[in-house]
């Protein structure tokens, strides 16, 4: 139910901005609706009737002229208004959800800091080198091939990674004494090589300044982490049976939300971001349909017949 609740959270989110940005343009709004489906509570406010519907499947705002070839006043018609009017409202939805995505990221970085992995072995997984070699939760990783471990993504994984499966010399401390092992890394499913172990994370306070990059630098992985996704779609790289639907996708915030809550609003940050990035990409039904038939507007100097647009 929280997860449900959440994603409309996400999605009102995402509605409200194409709402603002059509009043500041004067559009008119008959309809500002969070779900599908039949209504089952409304009210009015200044011209527009605002309503809850019973599938949290989504939501839209009503703009006069922007789906509908119905008569309407010209001062509030969304096809009399400038393209950069037009295009400001089309793309204000996901820039909302891109700015949740950034606010939430912020309050984590004030409320639990900065997430930084350290040398700590936390888990060892069974049949890999590590568990082979005798290495164990909690021997604190020292070097690698002789070089100092300071950053463990940096120093160790990237090493591990980019090792071809040539041999590897790792030193750790135990019990506060040294120990060194050697050992190969093994290919794994996800075609990196791998030895087989996680380490802990240890979170870092940060000022509101360092709050602040953090959510940027989050945002910013986000995005592209979405468009490699979908470029991975593309390519082939990943499958569609990889994917996770709504349901997939409630599960995995309920086990979330279970283990850590500020995991659990992280998700919700990703799930939102995703949601601004995949909703401007020029595909019929979604912001960036309309947003592409603007630019094909702007270079024929002359809107689409209503009719043909309404059909795509």
């Amino acid at each position: 139910l929280i997860t449900i609740l959440c994603i409309g959270f996400v999605i009102f989110i995402h509605e409200l901005g194409h709402l603002i940005a059509a009043k500041r343009a004067k559009v008119g709004v008959s309809e500002f609706a969070v779900g599908m489906g039949p209504k089952i509570w409304s009210f009015d406010f200044s011209e527009t009737t605002y309503s809850l519907r019973a599938f949290p499947i989504g939501g839209y705002i009503k703009a006069k002229g922007l789906d509908t070839t119905d008569e309407c006043p010209i001062e509030e018609d969304f096809r009399e208004k400038s393209i950069l009017a037009r295009m400001s409202i089309i793309v204000a939805g996901s820039a909302m959800n891109i700015l949740l995505g950034f606010v939430i990221y912020l309050f984590i970085g004030l409320m639990v800091g900065k997430p930084t992995m350290i040398s700590e072995i936390d888990q060892v997984l069974a049949d890999y080198p590590a568990e082979k070699v005798g290495l164990q939760a909690g021997d604190q990783i020292i070097k690698i091939n002789g070089n100092d471990v300071n950053d463990v993504a940096v120093d160790f994984i990237n090493t591990v990674k980019e090792s071809n499966g040539n041999e590897l010399s790792i030193t750790y401390l135990r019990n506060q004494a040294e120990r060194t092992v050697t050992l190969s890394a093994t290919l794994a499913e996800t075609s990196s090589y791998m030895i087989g172990v996680s380490f802990k994370v240890s979170n870092t306070s940060l000022s509101l300044g360092g709050a602040f990059t953090y959510g940027l630098d989050r945002t910013i992985g986000t995005i592209s982490g979405s468009l490699l996704g979908l470029k991975m779609l593309i390519t082939g790289d990943v499958g569609f049976n990889e994917l996770a639907g709504p349901i997939g996708i409630v599960q995995i915030a309920a086990s979330q939300f279970d283990s850590n809550f500020m995991s659990f609003i992280g998700l919700i940050a990703f799930i939102s971001i995703s949601l601004g990035i995949i909703n401007m990409f020029p595909l019929p039904a979604l912001d960036g349909g309309h947003f592409l038939l603007l630019i094909i507007e702007s270079i024929r100097k002359k809107p689409l017949n209503k009719k043909v647009e309404l059909v795509i």
